[in-house]
């Protein structure tokens, strides 16, 4: 029994990691299987010294329950295991044992508490109780002889030997020796008066707690306390009243669900096998599989959308101003070779820059000046005709308020004003770099 009880442990672990129940469909059909540990209650009885757990035996339950609305469930369910006592006392004739297969089928009614009138029915937490009407099939056999068929003969001593206790003499006790029970159940038990029928009703009353693991799979745990109508089960009918069975256990059920039809036609209108062949910037290759998106237009690319970049250097043929950069070359964002006169035309664009922004932004300069400088730019733009877009920085591009890829100086004025009124999320910082760009682009 350890290695289900160890699967069954595992099973559980493993689910409670999953997602929280929510799912407003109804129940249909719910299936479980689990196990539980019965305690036989009848006429046999044990003295203070035996342990009330010695006589739990196993029982294997199947059910398949059918919801109707919110509270109500019927629910069809087959138990399979054994019953069993062992009595033990210091009276010679109480030292009865039996086992039986226990066979049980029925139905229940189960009222559950997750109906949004006493909890939440999307709560993963919730009681439920039943009760029902079944048939319990009993065949009572008793382990009253070893294995070589030598009765076992109870002593008031506590022992168990070969011989009969009854007027022994001295001789009599050397000659007996001590045995001990085989619990092989072989010989099946009958009432000398009474021929009783090893089947009877039996109604089992259940409270048990649901665990939600998903909206489709539950735990549960359970006691059932099983009145039987009968007080044959043990073979011995003493005190008028019936046997029982009390059982607790667990169970894993999973749950079929009513469809929800709107979730299931929420996507009829989509058609999937365009949005699979969509290249949304035309380069032949198909979104799904294209490494390089938005590609511009008319750009040679490769099997992976990718634009051709022929001498490897890191930047594509068609912003490559050097398209045969030896191999291993540093070059710049054009994928020229960063030489030492090209480092050093570079220094002095940049001084010039320099120089040239002190002089429009002095204390004594105007913005017409800086409107040339704008316009020049735009100009020199237009005549190169370059397929190039300038792509702003990200912190910049706020500022581009016409959207164009290009900083122009009322742009520039107008980052100020924000900064100055609090209506952008320019600061110092960034209306410093945004400048340097409007001279770099």
């Amino acid at each position: 029994m350890k290695k289900p009880l160890l699967v069954l442990t595992l099973i559980f672990s493993t689910l409670f990691t999953l997602a929280q129940y929510n799912d407003d469909m109804p129940d249909l059909l719910t299936a479980g299987a689990g196990v539980s540990f019965a305690n036989f209650i009848g006429d046999l009885d044990t003295d203070a010294s035996v342990s009330k757990f010695a006589n739990i035996k196993t029982v294997f339950n199947f059910n398949l329950e059918r919801r109707f609305g919110e509270v109500l469930g019927v629910q069809l369910e087959g138990l399979y295991g054994k019953l069993s006592y062992n009595e033990r006392t210091q009276f010679v004739d109480q030292n009865r044992n039996f086992t039986t297969p226990l066979i049980q089928v029925g139905a229940n009614f189960v009222f559950h508490f997750d109906n949004d009138l006493v909890i939440d029915k999307n709560s993963p937490f919730s009681p439920y109780l039943s009760v029902g009407a079944h048939y319990l099939m009993f065949d009572p056999h008793g382990d009253l002889e070893d294995k070589n068929g030598v009765k076992y003969n109870y002593w008031d001593d506590g022992t168990i030997r070969n011989i009969p206790q009854g007027n022994l003499t001295h001789g009599d006790t050397i000659m007996s020796s001590q045995i001990r029970r085989d619990y092989s159940y072989e010989t099946q038990l009958k009432d000398s008066a009474t021929n009783y029928s090893r089947g009877a009703m039996s109604i089992p009353l259940t409270f048990g707690l649901k665990w939600k693991f998903t909206p489709r799979v539950q735990g549960r745990v359970f006691g059932t306390y099983n009145l039987i109508m009968s007080d044959w089960v043990d073979n011995v009918k003493e005190n008028g009243n019936n046997d029982k069975y009390v059982s607790v256990g667990f169970s894993l059920h999973y749950v079929i669900r009513k469809v929800n039809q709107e979730k299931k036609h929420r996507y009829d209108d989509v058609d999937f096998t365009a949005i699979d062949n969509s290249d949304k910037d035309g380069d032949g290759v198909r979104d799904i599989d294209d490494y390089c998106q938005n590609t511009p237009k008319n750009i040679e690319v490769d099997s992976k959308g990718c634009p051709l970049d022929k001498d490897r250097d890191g930047i594509p043929n068609y912003l490559d101003k050097e398209p045969r950069t030896p191999k291993g070359a540093i070059v710049d964002e054009l994928g020229r070779e960063l030489t030492d006169k090209l480092l050093a035309e570079r220094l002095e664009n940049k001084e010039k820059l320099v120089e040239q922004r002190r002089q429009i932004f002095s204390d004594d300069a105007s913005f017409a000046s800086l409107n040339k400088i704008s316009k020049e730019i735009e100009e020199e733009k237009a005549k190169s005709n370059s397929i190039k877009r300038n792509v702003i920085p990200e912190q910049l591009r706020e500022a581009d308020a016409d959207n164009n890829g290009m900083i122009t100086s009322a742009e520039i004025l107008g980052a100020m004003d924000g900064f100055f009124d609090g209506s952008n999320n320019f600061t110092v910082g960034t209306l410093n770099d945004l400048i340097d760009y409007f001279f770099e682009q």
